[in-house]
C-alpha cells in the first residue's frame, strides 16, 4: 500500500507536482514508519489546500444547484407544455395524414390514367412530315395572292404580261416563294425534331410525382 506524507497539486491543470511516500504492508491502524522500519514519518496535513478544495466544491454546488433551479424555473415547463401540446397535436396530424393518403388514393386512377397518357405522347412525338406539310401550306398561302397583284401593278405601270421585263419579275418572285418555302419546311422540321428530343427527355426523366410515387411504394 502508497502512503503519501506530502503531495503538491497545480489547482489549473490538477497535475502532480511533487509527492512524498512510502509502501507499506501491515496493519493499517499502526502505519507510520517508514519502509525502514527504524525510522518515522509524521504525516502533515495541508489545511489550507483542503480549505481551498472545500471551497472550491462549495463553489461548484452552488453553480449546480443555480443552473438546476433555471432549469426548474424555465425549460422543464416549456418542455412539458411542448410534450402536451404534441400530444393534443397527434390525433390532428394522424388524421390530416389519413384524409391525406384516402385523398390520394381516391386520385390514383385519374393519376394513373394521366400519368400513361403523357407517356404515350412524349414517346410518341409528333409527325415531322406533318409538321412540314403544314408550313408548306402556310407559305404557299402567303403567296397565294401574289401573282395577280404583280399582275394588275404591272398593268397601272404599262408592262405587258407577256414582256420580257414582266417574266423576270415573276421569276424573281418565284424565286423568293420557293426559298421562303425551303426555309419554313427546314424550319418546321428541325422544331418538330427538337420537340420530339424534348419529349423524350422529359418521359425518360419521369416519375409521376411524389404522392403516385408514395402510393405505388405502400401497394407494392
Amino acid at each position: 500500500m502508497k502512503i503519501y506524507t506530502r503531495i503538491e497539486i497545480n489547482m489549473e491543470t490538477m497535475a502532480v507536482m511533487h509527492e512524498e511516500s512510502f509502501e507499506y504492508d501491515g496493519i493499517v491502524s499502526q502505519c507510520g514508519g517508514g519502509s525502514g522500519g527504524g525510522s518515522s514519518t509524521t504525516n502533515t496535513v495541508d489545511y489550507a489546500y483542503n480549505a481551498r478544495m472545500a471551497t472550491l466544491s462549495e463553489e461548484q454546488q452552488g453553480w449546480a444547484r443555480s443552473y438546476y433551479d433555471m432549469w426548474n424555473t424555465y425549460t422543464k415547463p416549456y418542455e412539458i407544455a411542448q410534450a402536451q401540446a404534441n400530444l393534443e397535436m397527434l390525433p390532428y396530424e394522424t388524421n390530416l395524414y389519413k384524409q391525406t393518403l384516402q385523398s390520394a388514393t381516391s386520385l390514383l386512377p385519374q393519376q394513373t390514367e394521366a400519368a400513361q397518357k403523357y407517356l404515350d405522347a412524349s414517346t410518341k412525338g409528333v409527325d415531322v412530315n406533318e409538321r412540314m406539310a403544314l408550313a408548306t401550306a402556310d407559305t404557299a398561302n402567303a403567296f397565294k395572292d401574289t401573282t395577280a397583284a404583280n399582275t394588275r401593278a404591272a398593268a397601272r405601270l404599262g408592262v405587258n404580261p407577256n414582256s420580257g421585263r414582266y417574266q423576270g419579275i415573276a421569276a424573281a418572285q418565284q424565286t423568293t416563294q420557293a426559298a421562303q418555302l425551303a426555309g419554313a419546311r427546314t424550319q418546321a422540321r428541325v422544331g418538330a425534331e427538337a420537340e420530339n428530343y424534348d419529349r423524350l427527355k422529359n418521359a425518360a426523366s419521369y416519375n409521376g410525382g411524389s404522392i403516385l410515387q408514395g402510393l405505388n411504394m405502400l401497394k407494392s
